[in-house]
């Protein structure tokens, strides 16, 4: 972002704050001068954000081009999650180098695709910009490490509201993954929550349409020791104890 496009950005800020742009000088005189007042602060190399913006939401999605909360970070977002890293992930349709500000690390971590992105704010100047829960859903399924790993993941899931769950959407997603695996996973999974989420047997049979005959890995296969014969997938054995514990849901 060039220094026109940021100060254009940080002025529009200000002004809706309620801070008079003063009109006797230059656009770039007064963005140094904002720099010398520490008005501004540079969060990475080349980019500047306004002092007072504390939000690490907004600062993820707007200190990269065009950025979106996704994995992790989306959960945390929706307020699904059990832990809050002091990591974000964010997907840019431009590479950028991993920054830390303001005691967060900003990791880039490219989705496939965005399927109706969710935009907070989007006329203001720091707009939040997110993956639908829908998608959210599918992509932490497609890598569930990047989900804070299974157990986060569960819980996540356990927690979303039924009056949330678009089920054309999530089936959107998968067809764009277009992932034989991906279809076991999502099909084992949100079978286990398919009652408190209210999910069709339409949905399942999707899933079991798009599933493939080769048997697959919910996760590493070092813990997979159990076999979901429905689903043609290696599981661990105690998946079903842990969400007994660590998520309360009754099965």
């Amino acid at each position: 972002m060039n220094t026109i496009q940021t100060y254009k950005k940080i002025e529009q800020y200000r002004r809706s704050q309620g801070i008079e742009i003063p009109k006797d000088s230059t656009i770039k005189s007064r963005f140094y001068h904002w720099k010398k007042q520490g008005i501004l602060t540079n969060v990475r190399k080349g980019v500047y954000l306004p002092s007072d913006l504390q939000d690490k939401f907004r600062i993820a999605c707007n200190a990269v081009d065009d950025g979106y909360l996704v994995y992790h970070a989306a959960l945390e977002y929706y307020m699904l999650q059990t832990q809050e890293f002091n990591w974000l992930y964010v997907h840019s349709p431009s590479n950028f180098r991993i920054f830390n500000y303001q005691n967060e690390s900003y990791i880039y971590k490219p989705v496939k695709f965005l399927h109706n992105p969710v935009i907070i704010d989007e006329k203001e100047p720091y707009p939040i910009r997110v993956t639908s829960l829908s998608q959210t859903i599918i992509d932490c399924l497609y890598n569930i490490n990047l989900a804070g790993g299974l157990e986060e993941l569960l819980y996540a899931i356990s927690e979303i509201a039924p009056s949330n769950i678009q089920e054309e959407d999530m089936l959107h997603c998968l067809k764009l993954y277009n992932s034989k695996s991906l279809y076991q996973r999502a099909g084992f999974i949100l079978s286990i929550f398919k009652e408190p989420l209210r999910l069709s047997e339409s949905f399942f049979k999707v899933c079991k349409a798009g599933m493939g005959k080769n048997i697959s890995y919910l996760i590493n296969p070092y813990h997979c020791d159990s076999f979901s014969k429905e689903w043609n997938l290696c599981i661990p054995g105690n998946i079903m104890k842990q969400i007994k514990k660590d998520i309360y849901y009754e099965i």
